[in-house]
């Protein structure tokens, strides 16, 4: 991909959409450097690296009101928080998700301006997963996401899938449930069901990862959907890390 301008990025936060409420969200990804330097270096350092880290800042614009930006972060301050952050929006392109804890959260500036929002979050557990979009739009019958050739995954790796719902429609308790499969084929002819996701009903997000080894090298998700007239506006992420 060549060098662009930032501007159709995406940001999910749990449940929720934050796309069109942010104008700045930076990801940083860090090891500790650690001194090894011994005596007989040759008069260089040598490093390695140590513990690894990640931490989020977002800036945007404040809104209250159901579903809105202060709905979420005014509530969870100290929680655990999946976040999704798409530079480029659309399906095969690339994103990075975590799980984060919201550590700051500020609201309000001068008056006579635009009222803003200011998070800063950092990695809970497990890593930063650069994955590749798989789904983003809205699914209103069973089926499966077209699937993307990841490769195997080795022994010391794990697949990790993450989906957000940011909303539902439709009546008699509309419900998606989520699977990620694999297979060593793009037909997914003799797919393996590798993690089944909690059913959703409502607004959610989660993350599921699986460790290897895996020899499949093609990933998807199959979804079963019920209830009437039902509606689900879904984003959905594959990695390997």
């Amino acid at each position: 991909m060549a060098k662009y301008v930032f501007t159709d990025g995406k940001l999910f936060l749990d449940g929720y959409d934050f796309s069109s409420n942010t104008n700045a969200v930076t990801l940083d990804v860090t090891v500790d450097e650690q001194d090894v330097t011994t005596i007989n270096s040759g008069g260089f350092r040598e490093r390695i690296g140590g513990l690894k880290d990640s931490t989020i800042s977002i800036d945007g614009f404040y809104e209250a009101g159901a579903e809105k930006p202060d709905a979420l972060l005014g509530a969870n301050v100290g929680n655990e928080i999946i976040c999704t952050i798409v530079p480029d929006a659309g399906v095969g392109n690339t994103a990075y998700f975590l799980k984060s804890k919201l550590f700051s959260y500020s609201i309000l500036g001068a008056i006579g301006e635009v009222a803003p929002f200011t998070v800063s979050k950092s990695n809970s557990t497990d890593k930063v997963v650069r994955g590749t979009i798989e789904i983003d739009s809205d699914i209103t019958a069973t089926g499966s996401s077209t699937g993307i050739q990841l490769g195997a995954v080795g022994a010391t790796e794990s697949i990790y899938a993450a989906v957000h719902c940011t909303g539902v429609s439709g009546t008699g308790t509309p419900t998606i449930t989520f699977v990620l499969e694999s297979d060593d084929n793009a037909g997914f002819t003799s797919a393996t069901t590798r993690a089944t996701f909690t059913d959703i009903t409502a607004i959610a997000s989660e993350i599921k990862k699986v460790s290897g080894a895996i020899a499949d090298d093609y990933y998807r998700l199959s979804y079963t959907v019920s209830g009437t007239t039902p509606s689900f506006s879904i984003h959905a992420t594959l990695g390997i890390e």
